[in-house]
């Protein structure tokens, strides 16, 4: 497998205190990131390229999200004109580009998609070949692959899926994954994935330490993504795999429950915009790492901003983990801001 070039990562976000409005970091700001430390911001296609631009000092890779299978499972989509946009704009900032394909349909991932392509030899033929041709002609550096909503029952044809993939592309291409979190080292099997088998052909293992809590339980309002939570979920996966083969999944954004509106999603700017409306001093969860507020509508709100992510920053460091990812740069406080 190839290793990917490293650079000097995050400096600015791990050295100007994150002052943010109502939201100050700890004196204790980390100066740097050792230089083997990998930093990912995915970005949606039709999201504004410029934020590729405002981000690009603190990033190695841009995850562009992306292709879809099709209902089928037979083919996948063809980069979209604005992926593409994505794709130069990573390149002309001397980033790598990655690409994103996922099994996302009607507003959520969708295992029925997934197992068509998994469970079928030829389907997944199909997908990789489409795959491997953008890589090798369309201008595109590496693959995540990133199949979400999983069973026990998928794990043989990911690992396939993973290793012809491999195959296809050859050793020099990246090829990552992205990974559900779960607390113990059984629970990653009971979601698809065999990842002592899927270490061998990926490069990275991109543990999505977040979305613990969200809209899906209404009347649970909770954080994103729990530091304690992440810790468990990537020394679980660390039994697994090589520690150094982890990326950590980190939020940079929110969510909000109860009150008048129907539970949802946030960007950090709009969790902090909403709670200077109502006037109210949020409070940071230092055993979390993440600010909660509750506004005087009953509405409570949790979100994982720049000081959420120097935590977790600290947290891959410690565990020795090979970098961050984060989702997404649409939502999240600027990485180098």
């Amino acid at each position: 497998m190839i290793t990917s070039p490293r650079s000097v990562l995050l400096a600015t976000v791990l050295t100007a205190g994150l002052v943010l409005t109502g939201c100050a970091g700890p004196a204790n700001a980390r100066s740097s990131t050792p230089d083997w430390f990998d930093v990912t911001g995915f970005q949606p296609e039709g999201a504004d390229p410029a934020l590729i631009d405002t981000n690009a000092s603190a990033m190695d890779v841009v995850g562009v999200d992306g292709l879809l299978l099709s209902r089928t499972g037979t083919r996948v989509t063809t980069p979209s004109r604005e992926a593409r946009t994505q794709r130069n704009r990573a390149h002309a900032r001397g980033l790598e580009a990655q690409l994103l394909v996922s099994n996302y349909a009607d507003g959520d991932f969708s295992e029925p998609i997934a197992r068509r392509m998994l469970r079928s030899p030829a389907n997944r033929s199909h997908v990789v070949r489409a795959l491997a041709t953008d890589v090798r002609s369309g201008g595109w550096d590496s693959i995540m692959i990133d199949l979400e909503a999983l069973t026990a029952a998928d794990r043989p044809g990911l690992t396939a899926f993973a290793r012809e993939l491999r195959a296809a592309v050859g050793d020099d291409v990246r090829l990552d994954i992205a990974l559900s979190a779960s607390t113990t080292a059984a629970g990653y099997a009971r979601m698809g994935y065999d990842v002592r088998a899927l270490s061998a052909p990926l490069d990275h293992l991109t543990l999505m330490a977040y979305d613990q809590h969200g809209p899906w339980e209404p009347n649970a309002p909770g954080p994103v993504g729990s530091l304690r939570w992440a810790s468990k979920s990537a020394r679980a996966l660390a039994a697994l795999a090589p520690a150094d083969q982890i990326v950590l999944g980190v939020a940079g954004y929110g969510y909000h429950w109860k009150g008048p509106r129907p539970a949802g999603q946030l960007s950090d700017d709009q969790a902090r915009r909403r709670v200077r409306k109502a006037h109210i001093t949020p409070t940071w969860n230092t055993t979390v790492g993440e600010w909660t507020a509750t506004l005087p509508s009953g509405e409570v709100l949790w979100w994982s901003d720049a000081r959420s992510l120097r935590e977790r920053v600290a947290l891959a460091e410690r565990l020795g983990l090979t970098g961050v990812a984060v989702w997404s740069l649409d939502l999240s406080d600027t990485l180098g801001g």
